[in-house]
């Protein structure tokens, strides 16, 4: 009797399919399914990242033309906010208080207001930028890094404005400078890897508690009181010891690691004193502020960065 050794039809079918061939790129289908959190290969995707840098620029320069920021009055309103803040504060701590200082002690609430209104714009627009590019995210494929590095420019873009008013106010209180105040350039460098390190990491969180958009401002103003942004830091010494403050104050200004930036920036543009523009102050920075805000700095970017790229791959399923 022979045995029966021919395959079945569905079999024979299989083996004589003809492969199908390739979809077109656009027609390729992606497909997310949960996976452990881990950074994807770092070389290639900040190879990736630097090649579109030109996108994030694009796309900041775009941002200020739809919100009317590149027009005469958009800048002029940029400037205007923070001095009428600024002008604000000034009539609480001068006037009303009797503290005194006139046009110094102005300057003196401009120098720290307009450093901290520009980390407060890169963590607020950072925080907003992968909710706010959901149909990007969804349609391209491209490091998302990208979204808080265009908002960065965005907020750099809208800085730069101030600094010339900035400059005004301070040649016509101060009336000179010497080399010392070449040191903004690399504070101003720290303060921005800073920045984006915590808007990296506002950017994730926002995506899994969408309320932190909303109780994000509210933070941000509490943190402007407890850092050494309306009283400076030697300011906050001075009265601590003539017993006029509480000595527990100074762990909030010593302990913020926003502190060391802010307490460079008064020293090089204000100095050292309790008193703006005091006579004999050093407008130097130290050394060790400089070192410790780098090392916030570092840190900051580094702990935005691996929380940020970690859960790249689930912000299209988030969204």
């Amino acid at each position: 009797m022979a045995t029966a050794t021919s395959e079945t039809g569905s079999e024979q079918e299989a083996r004589t399919r003809t492969p199908e061939p390739p979809r077109p790129a656009a027609e390729q289908v992606h497909v997310f399914e949960p996976y452990r959190y881990a950074l994807p290969k770092l070389g290639p995707y900040f190879r990736d990242v630097w090649a579109r840098r030109q996108f994030a620029t694009h796309m900041a320069s775009s941002t200020l033309k739809g919100q009317h920021f590149d027009s005469f009055f958009g800048q002029f309103w940029l400037v205007l906010n923070p001095m009428l803040l600024a002008l604000v504060y000034f009539l609480l701590t001068s006037v009303l208080a009797g503290q005194g200082g006139g046009m110094k002690h102005f300057v003196g609430l401009l120098t720290g207001l307009f450093a901290f209104f520009y980390t407060r714009n890169i963590i607020q627009f950072a925080s907003q930028s992968i909710t706010g590019g959901g149909k990007m995210i969804i349609n391209m494929s491209f490091p998302k890094m990208l979204l808080p590095l265009s908002t960065t420019f965005t907020a750099m873009l809208m800085y730069f404005p101030t600094l010339l008013v900035y400059a005004v106010f301070y040649l016509t209180v101060h009336r000179s400078f010497s080399w010392n105040i070449l040191w903004v350039i690399p504070i101003f460098l720290i303060q921005t890897v800073f920045s984006y390190g915590l808007g990296m990491l506002f950017a994730a969180v926002t995506l899994y508690f969408r309320d932190m958009s909303t109780l994000l401002p509210y933070v941000l103003r509490i943190w402007m009181y407890i850092s050494p942004v309306l009283f400076s830091l030697s300011y906050v010494k001075d009265k601590v010891a003539s017993h006029q403050l509480p000595h527990w104050i100074l762990y909030f200004y010593q302990w913020d690691p926003f502190s060391p930036i802010i307490n460079s920036w008064n020293t090089v543009l204000v100095g050292d004193g309790p008193r703006p523009f005091t006579s004999g102050a050093s407008y130097a920075p130290q050394i060790t502020e400089i070192l410790a805000g780098t090392g916030c700095a570092i840190v900051a970017f580094l702990v935005g960065a691996w929380y940020f790229m970690s859960r790249e791959r689930e912000f299209a399923v988030r969204l």
